[in-house]
């Protein structure tokens, strides 16, 4: 039977709820235009700044049933409010069981019927879902190393640790890395592999989430 993951808590066996159906709605882009007098439409700034799109929250709502409305809806409906209603968590679903949403999740009233012994719950998620084995390389460099890096998800910028201090190079642009874990929003790798030149001795981590829309 397909469910969904409340943080610790199974939407079966320890809500009591049976999935009825689900809706996963797609991250809204932010977007950017401006107006030019004398242009024809607008002029579509989105990826000026960082070279990438963003995106806004996104939203999945869920329809569970109570098997056994009668004598357990009073019950089921309490434990839920209790245990997940408000709270921010990660989401599993069943059928995508190797990423997770984080989210704030609530029960939907409007949506939730009790003649039909249904509960609605909605949650207000991150725009990218997360899988659950980040990337993690360590390597020691003595002068200069070219690092392989691969990203199988969306683009994203990496936390790089160094033990010394020492330069990385990304795209053509060298970078000055501090010995303490450092966050260059310049360096954004793409989905693939890329390189990464570090030069200088010591060692250094480069990690980062795996994500996906």
């Amino acid at each position: 039977m397909k469910g969904v993951k409340f943080g610790s808590l199974r939407s079966d066996t320890d809500l009591g709820l049976v999935l009825y159906s689900k809706k996963i709605s797609p991250p809204v882009p932010k977007t950017t235009t401006v107006e030019i007098p004398g242009r024809d439409g607008n002029l579509d700034i989105t990826e000026a700044l960082t070279g990438r799109v963003a995106y806004e929250d996104r939203e999945l709502s869920f329809i569970f049933r109570v098997p056994n409305p009668k004598e357990e809806w009073v019950g089921t409906y309490s434990n839920v409010l209790n245990t997940i209603h408000g709270k921010r968590l990660d989401i599993v679903l069943d059928d995508d069981p190797d990423y997770h949403y984080t989210g704030r999740v609530s029960i939907d009233d409007f949506s939730t019927n009790r003649q039909l012994a249904e509960i609605a719950i909605k949650c207000v998620v991150e725009p990218k879902k997360t899988h659950k084995n980040g990337y993690k390389k360590t390597v020691a460099v003595s002068g200069t190393k070219q690092v392989p890096i691969t990203n199988d998800g969306v683009p994203t910028v990496p936390t790089i640790t160094a033990d010394k201090e020492m330069d990385v190079t990304f795209d053509g642009v060298s970078y000055h890395l501090s010995p303490e874990k450092n966050r260059i929003f310049d360096i954004c790798i793409p989905n693939g592999e890329s390189k990464l030149t570090f030069k200088g001795t010591g060692n250094i981590t480069v990690e980062f989430k795996v994500q996906s829309l």
